[in-house]
Order: C-alpha cells, then sequence, then structure tokens
C-alpha cells in the first residue's frame, strides 16, 4: 500500500513541476512583439542630431557643428571630440571618468554628462531647423 501511494505521490510532483500553459506562451510572445515593435519605432522616429550642446555649470558654453571634425576643451578638465558626426568624451581629469565611458553619441537627444565638473554634452536639431517649425497646428 505504501508502494502505490509513493508512486502517486511521484507522479503528482512531477504533474506539479514545470508546466507551460497556452497562456503563459501567449504572454511571452505578446512581450517580445511589444519589445520589437518598440525598438523599431524608436529607431524609426529618431534623428540624426546637427549640433552638439555643450553646457558648464548650468550656462551654456557652446554650440558646435557635427558636420566639422575636432576636438573641443570645455574648461580645463574635459575634452570632447566630433568625428564623422559622432561625439565623446575623450579627456577628464574627474575622479571616477564615467563620462568617458559613456560612450558615442550621435542621434538627437543623447547626452554625455561630467557630474563633477558640471558639463552636460547634448545632440540637438539645428536651431534653424527649430524656428521653421510651428509650435502648434490649430484648425
Amino acid at each position: 500500500m505504501q508502494e502505490v501511494t509513493a508512486k502517486q505521490d511521484t507522479e503528482n510532483k512531477r504533474k506539479k513541476g514545470v508546466s507551460v500553459k497556452k497562456a503563459d506562451i501567449i504572454l511571452g510572445v505578446s512581450v517580445i512583439t511589444a519589445a520589437i515593435f518598440l525598438l523599431a519605432a524608436r529607431s524609426f522616429f529618431q534623428k540624426d542630431g546637427a549640433l552638439v550642446v555643450v553646457e558648464k555649470d548650468g550656462r551654456s558654453y557652446g554650440a558646435f557643428s557635427l558636420m566639422k571634425n575636432q576636438e573641443i576643451w570645455i574648461g580645463t578638465g574635459n575634452r570632447i571630440k566630433i568625428q564623422d558626426q559622432k561625439v565623446w568624451m575623450i579627456f577628464s581629469d574627474c575622479p571616477d571618468h564615467l563620462c568617458e565611458h559613456q560612450g558615442i553619441i550621435q542621434t538627437e537627444g543623447e547626452t554625455i554628462v561630467c557630474l563633477p565638473h558640471r558639463v552636460v554634452v547634448q545632440i540637438e536639431e539645428d536651431r534653424e531647423t527649430q524656428e521653421e517649425k510651428p509650435d502648434v497646428i490649430v484648425s
């Protein structure tokens, strides 16, 4: 009798193990599909920038074209490089150097931030293009 109950217990444990239900598969496919759609939409609507806007201590430091390859010193502690319409921090004398590891930015809205030196480097669209666009469309 104990053998029969032991066999039943083992079979019940197998049934209670990992079982994938139809709803689990549908949920997984839905999540993956939504993630792919959001990534595709992001890359479709994201624009390449035209300007590198630099702020230091909360004030505008300068706006530089992405079309011109150059190196720019920001004060004495930071240096950025613009090359092939991409920007990255090539030097910083701050203690953590996190801004140097933030990588390359090239599309509108991307930023590099150096907190110890209070420097923000951001990609923006051309200001002339911004002025041409209407703020509000009224019909």
